[in-house]
Protein backbone atom coordinates (compact mmCIF):
# COMPACT_ATOMS: atom_id res chain seq x y z
CA UNK A 1 0.00 0.00 0.00
CA UNK A 2 2.86 2.21 1.17
CA UNK A 3 4.59 2.04 -2.44
CA UNK A 4 1.21 2.67 -4.55
CA UNK A 5 1.27 5.23 -7.33
CA UNK A 6 -1.89 7.31 -7.61
CA UNK A 7 -2.63 8.79 -10.82
CA UNK A 8 -5.46 11.44 -11.30
CA UNK A 9 -5.80 11.95 -15.15
CA UNK A 10 -8.75 12.18 -17.36
CA UNK A 11 -9.77 8.70 -18.00
CA UNK A 12 -7.98 7.72 -21.03
CA UNK A 13 -4.81 9.03 -20.17
CA UNK A 14 -5.44 7.23 -16.84
CA UNK A 15 -5.61 4.26 -18.17
CA UNK A 16 -2.44 4.10 -20.42
CA UNK A 17 -0.49 5.88 -17.76
CA UNK A 18 -1.48 3.17 -15.30
CA UNK A 19 -1.14 0.45 -18.08
CA UNK A 20 2.50 1.24 -18.41
CA UNK A 21 3.36 1.70 -15.10
CA UNK A 22 1.63 -1.63 -13.79
CA UNK A 23 3.42 -3.66 -17.59
CA UNK A 24 6.94 -2.43 -16.08
CA UNK A 25 6.74 -3.62 -12.75
CA UNK A 26 4.99 -0.47 -9.94
CA UNK A 27 1.78 -0.76 -7.94
CA UNK A 28 -0.83 1.88 -10.05
CA UNK A 29 -4.41 3.07 -9.06
CA UNK A 30 -6.31 5.03 -11.45
CA UNK A 31 -8.24 8.15 -9.64
CA UNK A 32 -10.77 9.00 -12.02
CA UNK A 33 -12.64 12.01 -9.16
CA UNK A 34 -11.27 13.94 -6.28
CA UNK A 35 -13.62 11.71 -3.72
CA UNK A 36 -11.69 8.54 -5.02
CA UNK A 37 -8.48 10.42 -4.69
CA UNK A 38 -8.78 11.44 -1.60
CA UNK A 39 -9.66 8.55 -0.07
CA UNK A 40 -6.65 6.35 -1.75
CA UNK A 41 -4.53 9.05 -0.29
CA UNK A 42 -5.77 8.21 3.01
CA UNK A 43 -4.71 4.40 2.61
CA UNK A 44 -0.91 5.09 1.73
CA UNK A 45 0.39 6.25 -1.08
CA UNK A 46 4.48 6.24 -2.79
CA UNK A 47 3.57 9.36 -5.57
CA UNK A 48 0.93 11.47 -7.36
CA UNK A 49 1.21 12.12 -10.34
CA UNK A 50 -1.65 14.53 -11.76
CA UNK A 51 -2.45 15.47 -15.21
CA UNK A 52 -2.08 19.57 -15.45
CA UNK A 53 -5.71 20.31 -17.15
CA UNK A 54 -6.29 18.90 -13.78
CA UNK A 55 -4.94 22.36 -11.89
CA UNK A 56 -7.47 24.45 -10.55
CA UNK A 57 -7.41 26.96 -7.93
CA UNK A 58 -10.02 24.63 -5.36
CA UNK A 59 -8.22 21.19 -5.92
CA UNK A 60 -4.88 23.40 -4.96
CA UNK A 61 -6.53 24.16 -1.85
CA UNK A 62 -7.89 21.06 -1.04
CA UNK A 63 -4.62 18.85 -1.90
CA UNK A 64 -2.65 21.38 0.00
CA UNK A 65 -4.48 21.10 3.20
CA UNK A 66 -3.92 17.55 2.75
CA UNK A 67 -0.18 17.98 2.35
CA UNK A 68 -0.38 20.42 5.07
CA UNK A 69 -1.53 17.78 7.51
CA UNK A 70 1.35 15.17 6.70
CA UNK A 71 3.20 13.60 9.64
CA UNK A 72 6.78 15.25 10.41
CA UNK A 73 9.11 12.21 8.27
CA UNK A 74 6.44 12.99 5.26
CA UNK A 75 7.05 14.68 2.08
CA UNK A 76 4.43 13.14 -0.24
CA UNK A 77 6.42 12.80 -4.05
CA UNK A 78 3.79 14.78 -6.55
CA UNK A 79 4.54 14.52 -10.19
CA UNK A 80 2.69 16.83 -12.83
CA UNK A 81 2.38 16.29 -16.16
CA UNK A 82 1.54 19.54 -17.88
CA UNK A 83 1.92 21.63 -21.23
CA UNK A 84 4.33 24.37 -21.37
CA UNK A 85 1.57 27.14 -20.50
CA UNK A 86 -0.67 26.88 -17.49
CA UNK A 87 -3.45 28.95 -16.51
CA UNK A 88 -2.82 32.18 -14.34
CA UNK A 89 -0.07 34.51 -13.43
CA UNK A 90 1.34 32.69 -9.91
CA UNK A 91 2.71 29.14 -10.69
CA UNK A 92 0.77 27.69 -7.52
CA UNK A 93 2.86 24.01 -8.34
CA UNK A 94 5.43 25.47 -5.99
CA UNK A 95 2.89 25.64 -2.88
CA UNK A 96 2.41 21.79 -3.23
CA UNK A 97 5.97 21.35 -2.03
CA UNK A 98 7.96 18.05 -3.39
CA UNK A 99 6.72 18.20 -6.91
CA UNK A 100 8.73 17.43 -10.06
CA UNK A 101 6.80 18.90 -13.51
CA UNK A 102 7.11 16.96 -16.63
CA UNK A 103 6.54 19.08 -19.99
CA UNK A 104 4.57 17.22 -22.62
CA UNK A 105 4.85 15.41 -24.49
CA UNK A 106 6.42 13.06 -22.20
CA UNK A 107 8.84 9.97 -22.82
CA UNK A 108 8.14 6.80 -21.48
CA UNK A 109 11.57 6.49 -20.28
CA UNK A 110 11.09 9.64 -18.37
CA UNK A 111 7.82 8.58 -16.83
CA UNK A 112 9.26 5.76 -15.85
CA UNK A 113 13.02 7.41 -14.07
CA UNK A 114 11.14 10.03 -12.43
CA UNK A 115 8.42 7.47 -10.73
CA UNK A 116 11.36 5.38 -9.67
CA UNK A 117 12.93 8.74 -8.24
CA UNK A 118 10.15 9.46 -6.53
CA UNK A 119 9.93 6.23 -4.70
CA UNK A 120 13.41 5.75 -4.00
CA UNK A 121 13.08 9.25 -2.13
CA UNK A 122 9.85 7.81 -0.48
CA UNK A 123 11.32 4.75 0.77
CA UNK A 124 13.73 7.23 2.54
CA UNK A 125 11.09 8.10 3.97
CA UNK A 126 9.66 5.56 5.39
CA UNK A 127 13.09 4.40 6.87
CA UNK A 128 13.23 7.68 8.70
CA UNK A 129 9.10 6.99 9.69
CA UNK A 130 10.29 3.17 11.28
CA UNK A 131 13.38 4.88 13.17
CA UNK A 132 11.12 7.34 14.44
CA UNK A 133 8.45 5.02 15.75
CA UNK A 134 11.81 2.69 17.18
CA UNK A 135 12.93 5.84 19.10
CA UNK A 136 9.51 6.52 20.25
CA UNK A 137 9.22 3.36 21.50
CA UNK A 138 12.31 3.30 22.81
CA UNK A 139 11.86 6.40 24.90
CA UNK A 140 8.58 4.55 25.79
CA UNK A 141 10.23 1.78 27.39
CA UNK A 142 13.29 3.96 29.01
CA UNK A 143 10.61 5.36 30.84
CA UNK A 144 8.90 2.74 32.01
CA UNK A 145 12.29 1.26 33.26
CA UNK A 146 13.24 4.35 35.10
CA UNK A 147 10.01 4.41 37.04
CA UNK A 148 10.54 1.23 37.80
CA UNK A 149 13.96 1.21 38.50
CA UNK A 150 12.95 4.17 41.14
CA UNK A 151 9.97 2.13 42.65
CA UNK A 152 12.83 -0.68 43.26
CA UNK A 153 14.87 1.46 44.37
CA UNK A 154 12.22 2.68 47.26
CA UNK A 155 11.67 -0.84 47.84
CA UNK A 156 15.19 -1.70 50.35
CA UNK A 157 15.28 1.70 51.23
CA UNK A 158 12.04 1.18 53.05
CA UNK A 159 12.98 -1.40 55.82
CA UNK A 160 16.13 0.12 55.95
CA UNK A 161 14.57 3.26 57.49
CA UNK A 162 12.34 0.94 59.61
CA UNK A 163 14.73 -0.91 60.53
CA UNK A 164 16.81 2.37 62.00
CA UNK A 165 14.36 3.50 63.72
CA UNK A 166 13.50 0.43 65.49
CA UNK A 167 17.22 0.30 66.66
CA UNK A 168 17.17 3.61 67.95
CA UNK A 169 14.25 2.10 70.71
CA UNK A 170 16.95 0.39 72.20
CA UNK A 171 14.70 -2.97 71.62
CA UNK A 172 15.43 -6.56 73.06
CA UNK A 173 18.58 -8.40 71.43
CA UNK A 174 16.46 -10.45 69.57
CA UNK A 175 14.95 -7.55 67.62
CA UNK A 176 18.48 -6.08 67.22
CA UNK A 177 19.58 -9.66 65.04
CA UNK A 178 16.33 -9.51 63.63
CA UNK A 179 16.43 -6.12 62.19
CA UNK A 180 20.23 -6.46 61.54
CA UNK A 181 19.50 -9.67 59.24
CA UNK A 182 16.54 -7.33 57.56
CA UNK A 183 19.22 -4.54 56.94
CA UNK A 184 22.08 -6.70 55.56
CA UNK A 185 19.30 -8.81 53.41
CA UNK A 186 18.01 -5.05 51.95
CA UNK A 187 21.50 -3.78 51.68
CA UNK A 188 22.32 -6.90 49.23
CA UNK A 189 19.08 -6.23 47.43
CA UNK A 190 20.28 -2.59 46.78
CA UNK A 191 24.09 -3.53 45.90
CA UNK A 192 22.69 -6.33 43.31
CA UNK A 193 20.07 -3.49 41.58
CA UNK A 194 23.87 -1.13 41.12
CA UNK A 195 25.49 -4.15 39.63
CA UNK A 196 23.11 -5.21 36.94
CA UNK A 197 22.74 -1.89 35.73
CA UNK A 198 26.36 -1.36 35.71
CA UNK A 199 27.08 -4.66 34.12
CA UNK A 200 24.20 -3.60 31.27
CA UNK A 201 26.69 -0.60 31.36
CA UNK A 202 30.12 -2.30 30.96
CA UNK A 203 28.40 -4.44 28.34
CA UNK A 204 26.64 -2.43 25.88
CA UNK A 205 29.49 -0.38 25.60
CA UNK A 206 32.27 -2.72 24.95
CA UNK A 207 34.10 -2.44 28.34
CA UNK A 208 34.03 -5.92 29.24
CA UNK A 209 36.72 -7.99 28.91
CA UNK A 210 36.44 -11.92 29.77
CA UNK A 211 39.12 -13.94 31.58
CA UNK A 212 38.38 -17.36 29.78
CA UNK A 213 39.70 -20.50 31.65
CA UNK A 214 38.92 -24.46 30.22
CA UNK A 215 36.54 -25.47 32.97
CA UNK A 216 34.20 -28.37 33.56
CA UNK A 217 30.46 -26.83 33.25
CA UNK A 218 29.00 -29.29 35.60
CA UNK A 219 30.82 -28.06 38.56
CA UNK A 220 29.92 -24.22 38.21
CA UNK A 221 25.68 -25.56 37.98
CA UNK A 222 26.49 -27.61 40.56
CA UNK A 223 27.68 -24.57 42.76
CA UNK A 224 24.56 -22.07 41.15
CA UNK A 225 22.06 -24.11 42.24
CA UNK A 226 23.74 -25.04 45.82
CA UNK A 227 23.99 -21.44 46.09
CA UNK A 228 19.91 -21.11 45.35
CA UNK A 229 18.55 -24.00 47.29
CA UNK A 230 18.38 -21.47 50.47
CA UNK A 231 15.97 -18.92 48.56
CA UNK A 232 14.40 -21.67 46.86
CA UNK A 233 13.43 -23.27 50.36
CA UNK A 234 12.28 -19.73 51.40
CA UNK A 235 9.81 -19.87 48.56
CA UNK A 236 9.08 -23.45 48.98
CA UNK A 237 10.30 -24.28 45.80
CA UNK A 238 11.45 -28.22 44.37
CA UNK A 239 15.28 -27.34 42.66
CA UNK A 240 16.10 -29.87 41.12
CA UNK A 241 19.96 -30.44 39.31
CA UNK A 242 20.35 -33.44 36.60
CA UNK A 243 24.05 -33.11 35.64
CA UNK A 244 25.98 -35.87 32.85
CA UNK A 245 28.09 -38.35 34.17
CA UNK A 246 30.69 -36.93 31.58
CA UNK A 247 32.75 -34.29 32.12
CA UNK A 248 31.79 -31.33 29.55
CA UNK A 249 34.21 -28.50 29.13
CA UNK A 250 33.53 -24.94 28.02
CA UNK A 251 36.18 -22.26 26.96
CA UNK A 252 35.02 -19.43 29.50
CA UNK A 253 34.75 -17.07 32.08
CA UNK A 254 34.06 -18.54 35.24
CA UNK A 255 32.63 -15.64 37.64
CA UNK A 256 30.33 -13.98 34.32
CA UNK A 257 29.31 -17.89 34.01
CA UNK A 258 28.10 -18.38 37.86
CA UNK A 259 26.46 -15.06 36.78
CA UNK A 260 24.69 -16.11 33.70
CA UNK A 261 23.43 -19.18 35.29
CA UNK A 262 22.45 -17.68 38.94
CA UNK A 263 20.46 -14.91 36.91
CA UNK A 264 18.65 -17.49 35.17
CA UNK A 265 17.47 -19.46 38.54
CA UNK A 266 17.14 -16.35 39.84
CA UNK A 267 14.42 -15.30 37.14
CA UNK A 268 13.13 -18.59 37.28
CA UNK A 269 11.77 -18.43 41.30
CA UNK A 270 10.60 -15.02 40.53
CA UNK A 271 8.23 -16.49 38.55
CA UNK A 272 6.94 -19.65 39.69
CA UNK A 273 4.82 -19.54 42.51
CA UNK A 274 5.31 -21.73 46.22
CA UNK A 275 5.01 -25.35 45.50
CA UNK A 276 6.17 -25.34 42.26
CA UNK A 277 9.37 -27.00 40.10
CA UNK A 278 12.25 -25.85 38.90
CA UNK A 279 14.62 -27.97 37.27
CA UNK A 280 17.98 -27.42 36.09
CA UNK A 281 20.20 -29.61 33.65
CA UNK A 282 23.32 -29.66 31.69
CA UNK A 283 23.14 -31.45 28.46
CA UNK A 284 25.92 -31.48 25.23
CA UNK A 285 25.72 -32.52 21.70
CA UNK A 286 28.18 -32.23 19.39
CA UNK A 287 29.10 -28.94 18.88
CA UNK A 288 27.78 -27.21 22.21
CA UNK A 289 26.89 -27.37 25.89
CA UNK A 290 23.54 -26.41 26.74
CA UNK A 291 22.44 -25.37 30.48
CA UNK A 292 18.46 -25.38 31.09
CA UNK A 293 16.41 -24.15 33.78
CA UNK A 294 12.81 -24.93 33.67
CA UNK A 295 10.09 -23.90 35.52
CA UNK A 296 6.50 -24.28 36.00
CA UNK A 297 5.48 -20.75 37.08
CA UNK A 298 3.53 -17.91 35.44
CA UNK A 299 4.98 -18.63 31.88
CA UNK A 300 4.95 -15.92 28.89
CA UNK A 301 2.63 -14.91 26.44
CA UNK A 302 4.05 -15.85 22.67
CA UNK A 303 3.82 -12.44 21.89
CA UNK A 304 6.23 -11.38 24.51
CA UNK A 305 8.43 -14.15 23.91
CA UNK A 306 10.48 -11.96 21.04
CA UNK A 307 11.10 -8.92 23.87
CA UNK A 308 11.80 -10.72 27.34
CA UNK A 309 15.54 -10.72 26.07
CA UNK A 310 15.94 -6.62 25.10
CA UNK A 311 17.09 -4.15 27.38
CA UNK A 312 14.09 -2.78 29.21
CA UNK A 313 11.73 -5.67 27.20
CA UNK A 314 10.01 -6.16 30.95
CA UNK A 315 9.01 -3.35 31.65
CA UNK A 316 5.82 -2.84 30.38
CA UNK A 317 4.56 -6.50 31.29
CA UNK A 318 5.15 -6.04 34.90
CA UNK A 319 4.83 -2.37 36.28
CA UNK A 320 2.89 -3.77 39.07
CA UNK A 321 6.70 -4.93 40.80
CA UNK A 322 5.08 -7.89 42.72
CA UNK A 323 7.87 -10.06 41.39
CA UNK A 324 10.49 -7.21 42.00
CA UNK A 325 13.97 -7.02 40.05
CA UNK A 326 14.77 -4.79 37.41
CA UNK A 327 13.77 -6.79 34.43
CA UNK A 328 17.50 -6.90 32.98
CA UNK A 329 18.99 -10.32 34.28
CA UNK A 330 17.93 -12.15 30.67
CA UNK A 331 19.22 -9.23 28.63
CA UNK A 332 22.76 -10.13 30.64
CA UNK A 333 22.65 -13.21 30.35
CA UNK A 334 22.19 -13.24 26.33
CA UNK A 335 25.03 -10.54 26.15
CA UNK A 336 27.66 -12.86 28.00
CA UNK A 337 26.28 -15.93 26.44
CA UNK A 338 26.76 -14.36 22.61
CA UNK A 339 30.20 -12.64 24.48
CA UNK A 340 31.07 -16.26 24.71
CA UNK A 341 30.00 -17.55 21.04
CA UNK A 342 26.89 -18.66 22.18
CA UNK A 343 23.38 -17.78 22.39
CA UNK A 344 20.91 -17.77 24.41
CA UNK A 345 17.36 -18.54 24.00
CA UNK A 346 13.66 -18.53 26.11
CA UNK A 347 10.83 -20.97 25.13
CA UNK A 348 7.11 -20.90 26.45
CA UNK A 349 3.68 -22.78 25.59
CA UNK A 350 2.04 -19.59 27.01
CA UNK A 351 0.98 -17.95 30.04
CA UNK A 352 0.50 -20.31 33.06
CA UNK A 353 2.85 -23.13 31.54
CA UNK A 354 5.93 -22.51 32.60
CA UNK A 355 9.03 -21.30 31.00
CA UNK A 356 12.55 -22.99 29.70
CA UNK A 357 15.74 -20.99 29.10
CA UNK A 358 18.68 -22.50 27.42
CA UNK A 359 21.91 -21.52 27.16
CA UNK A 360 24.08 -22.76 24.07
CA UNK A 361 27.81 -22.55 24.58
CA UNK A 362 30.55 -23.46 22.43
CA UNK A 363 32.34 -26.67 23.33
CA UNK A 364 36.52 -26.78 24.29
CA UNK A 365 38.22 -29.82 23.43
CA UNK A 366 40.47 -29.81 26.62
CA UNK A 367 40.91 -30.43 30.18
CA UNK A 368 39.63 -28.08 33.18
CA UNK A 369 41.70 -26.08 34.94
CA UNK A 370 41.58 -26.92 38.71
CA UNK A 371 39.86 -24.09 40.60
CA UNK A 372 41.54 -21.70 43.31
CA UNK A 373 40.59 -22.42 46.94
CA UNK A 374 37.76 -20.14 47.69
CA UNK A 375 38.84 -18.29 50.76
CA UNK A 376 37.03 -18.55 54.09
CA UNK A 377 34.69 -15.99 55.27
CA UNK A 378 34.79 -13.62 57.87
CA UNK A 379 37.24 -11.36 59.47
CA UNK A 380 40.69 -12.61 60.14
CA UNK A 381 42.94 -12.68 62.76
CA UNK A 382 45.49 -9.62 61.91
CA UNK A 383 47.80 -7.23 64.07
CA UNK A 384 46.59 -3.81 64.77
CA UNK A 385 47.31 -1.31 61.70
CA UNK A 386 47.32 2.66 62.07
CA UNK A 387 44.45 3.33 59.06
CA UNK A 388 43.56 7.05 57.72
CA UNK A 389 40.28 6.70 56.30
CA UNK A 390 39.83 9.76 53.58
CA UNK A 391 36.01 10.36 52.32
CA UNK A 392 34.56 13.65 51.92
CA UNK A 393 30.82 11.68 52.95
CA UNK A 394 31.08 11.62 56.92
CA UNK A 395 28.61 9.12 57.19
CA UNK A 396 30.72 7.00 55.37
CA UNK A 397 34.25 7.68 57.10
CA UNK A 398 32.06 7.41 60.48
CA UNK A 399 30.84 3.69 59.98
CA UNK A 400 34.21 2.76 58.32
CA UNK A 401 35.68 3.74 61.14
CA UNK A 402 33.34 2.71 63.75
CA UNK A 403 33.83 -0.89 61.90
CA UNK A 404 37.30 -0.78 61.23
CA UNK A 405 38.33 0.01 65.35
CA UNK A 406 35.77 -2.82 66.02
CA UNK A 407 38.08 -5.47 64.73
CA UNK A 408 41.25 -3.99 66.65
CA UNK A 409 42.59 -0.97 64.44
CA UNK A 410 43.47 2.64 65.79
CA UNK A 411 41.66 4.71 63.07
CA UNK A 412 41.97 8.87 62.05
CA UNK A 413 39.19 10.02 59.89
CA UNK A 414 39.88 13.13 57.22
CA UNK A 415 37.42 14.76 54.93
CA UNK A 416 39.62 16.50 52.24
CA UNK A 417 42.66 16.21 50.57
CA UNK A 418 45.00 18.70 51.94
CA UNK A 419 43.63 17.49 55.68
CA UNK A 420 44.41 14.13 55.11
CA UNK A 421 48.07 15.02 53.75
CA UNK A 422 48.61 16.90 56.72
CA UNK A 423 46.81 13.97 59.30
CA UNK A 424 49.27 11.34 57.39
CA UNK A 425 52.41 13.68 57.94
CA UNK A 426 51.38 13.54 61.74
CA UNK A 427 50.17 9.81 62.30
CA UNK A 428 52.35 8.29 59.94
CA UNK A 429 49.71 5.25 59.03
CA UNK A 430 50.19 2.10 57.59
CA UNK A 431 47.23 1.59 56.06
CA UNK A 432 45.27 4.69 54.14
CA UNK A 433 42.05 3.86 52.65
CA UNK A 434 40.93 6.62 50.51
CA UNK A 435 37.86 8.14 48.70
CA UNK A 436 38.74 8.97 44.80
CA UNK A 437 36.48 11.93 44.38
CA UNK A 438 37.32 14.64 46.91
CA UNK A 439 36.72 17.96 46.90
CA UNK A 440 39.52 20.06 46.14
CA UNK A 441 42.07 17.93 46.35
CA UNK A 442 41.53 14.23 44.55
CA UNK A 443 42.05 10.72 45.88
CA UNK A 444 44.76 10.67 42.65
CA UNK A 445 46.91 13.92 43.98
CA UNK A 446 46.61 12.49 47.19
CA UNK A 447 48.17 9.34 46.69
CA UNK A 448 50.78 10.72 44.45
CA UNK A 449 51.63 13.24 47.60
CA UNK A 450 51.61 10.68 50.17
CA UNK A 451 53.68 8.34 48.16
CA UNK A 452 56.42 11.03 48.10
CA UNK A 453 56.86 10.90 51.45
CA UNK A 454 59.67 8.51 52.33
CA UNK A 455 57.79 7.63 55.65
CA UNK A 456 54.44 6.41 53.76
CA UNK A 457 56.82 4.44 51.05
CA UNK A 458 55.55 0.95 52.83
CA UNK A 459 52.10 2.39 53.38
CA UNK A 460 48.97 -0.01 51.93
CA UNK A 461 46.98 2.19 49.72
CA UNK A 462 43.05 1.45 49.00
CA UNK A 463 40.93 3.23 46.61
CA UNK A 464 36.91 3.41 46.81
CA UNK A 465 35.05 4.93 44.09
CA UNK A 466 32.19 4.98 42.94
CA UNK A 467 33.61 4.17 39.52
CA UNK A 468 34.84 0.87 38.60
CA UNK A 469 35.99 0.79 34.74
CA UNK A 470 39.11 -0.66 33.39
CA UNK A 471 40.31 2.53 33.13
CA UNK A 472 39.72 4.01 36.46
CA UNK A 473 41.39 0.96 38.24
CA UNK A 474 44.57 1.76 35.77
CA UNK A 475 44.43 5.35 36.75
CA UNK A 476 44.46 4.45 40.20
CA UNK A 477 47.62 1.88 39.81
CA UNK A 478 49.24 4.46 38.45
CA UNK A 479 48.17 7.05 41.24
CA UNK A 480 49.93 4.89 43.39
CA UNK A 481 47.06 2.73 44.89
CA UNK A 482 47.57 -1.04 45.59
CA UNK A 483 43.75 -1.85 45.26
CA UNK A 484 40.59 -0.54 43.49
CA UNK A 485 37.34 -1.22 45.59
CA UNK A 486 33.90 -0.02 43.93
CA UNK A 487 31.57 1.24 46.35
CA UNK A 488 29.94 0.24 48.32
CA UNK A 489 33.14 -1.48 49.02
CA UNK A 490 32.83 -4.81 51.19
CA UNK A 491 33.63 -4.09 54.85
CA UNK A 492 35.12 -7.96 54.75
CA UNK A 493 37.04 -7.65 51.74
CA UNK A 494 38.56 -4.24 52.98
CA UNK A 495 39.43 -5.98 56.31
CA UNK A 496 40.91 -8.78 54.23
CA UNK A 497 43.19 -6.60 51.96
CA UNK A 498 44.76 -5.19 55.68
CA UNK A 499 45.07 -8.35 56.66
CA UNK A 500 46.36 -10.17 53.72
CA UNK A 501 48.86 -7.20 53.67
CA UNK A 502 52.11 -7.97 55.60
CA UNK A 503 54.33 -4.83 55.23
CA UNK A 504 56.20 -3.82 58.35
CA UNK A 505 55.28 -0.71 60.45
CA UNK A 506 58.14 1.85 59.51
CA UNK A 507 58.75 2.28 62.96
CA UNK A 508 58.79 -0.71 63.96
CA UNK A 509 62.08 -2.46 64.35
CA UNK A 510 61.41 -6.28 64.54
CA UNK A 511 61.99 -8.57 61.31
CA UNK A 512 59.97 -7.15 58.10
CA UNK A 513 57.57 -9.78 57.30
CA UNK A 514 57.15 -10.75 53.58
CA UNK A 515 54.30 -9.16 51.38
CA UNK A 516 51.09 -11.57 50.92
CA UNK A 517 48.51 -9.75 48.73
CA UNK A 518 45.60 -12.02 47.26
CA UNK A 519 46.07 -12.22 43.91
CA UNK A 520 42.22 -12.44 43.14
CA UNK A 521 41.84 -8.56 44.82
CA UNK A 522 45.54 -6.94 43.57
CA UNK A 523 45.22 -4.08 41.10
CA UNK A 524 46.01 -5.91 38.03
CA UNK A 525 44.67 -3.89 34.25
CA UNK A 526 41.13 -6.32 33.31
CA UNK A 527 40.13 -7.11 36.72
CA UNK A 528 36.26 -7.50 37.30
CA UNK A 529 35.28 -5.46 40.12
CA UNK A 530 32.00 -7.53 42.00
Amino acid sequence: MDERILVWAPARDGRLTCGFLTEIGFSCVHCQSWDELRAELRNGVGALVIAGEFLSEPFFANLQTIIEAQPAWSDLPLIVVASMERPGSADPVAMLGNVSVLQRPVSLDTLRSSVAAALRARRRQYQIRDLLQQRDEADKRKDEFLAMLAHELRNPLAPLRTALELLKLEPSPHVVSQAKATMERQVTNLTRLVDDLLDVSRIATGKIALKRIALDVRQRVSDAVSAAQPSARLKNLNLELRLPDHPVFVQADPVRLEQMLGNLIANAMKFTPAGGDIRVSLESDNQSALMKVRDTGMGIAPSQLEYVFELFGQAAASLDRSQGGLGIGLTVVRWIAELHGGRARLFSEGVGRGTEAVVHLPLHAGQAVTASPVAESGVRATPARRVLVIDDNVDVAETLAVYLEQIGHEVVKAHDGRTAIDAARRQQPQVIVCDLGLPGLDGYEVARTLRDMPFLQSALLIAVSGYGEAADREKARSAGFAHHLTKPADPLMLADLIANDARPDPNDNRSPIAESVSPATRMEPGHHDR
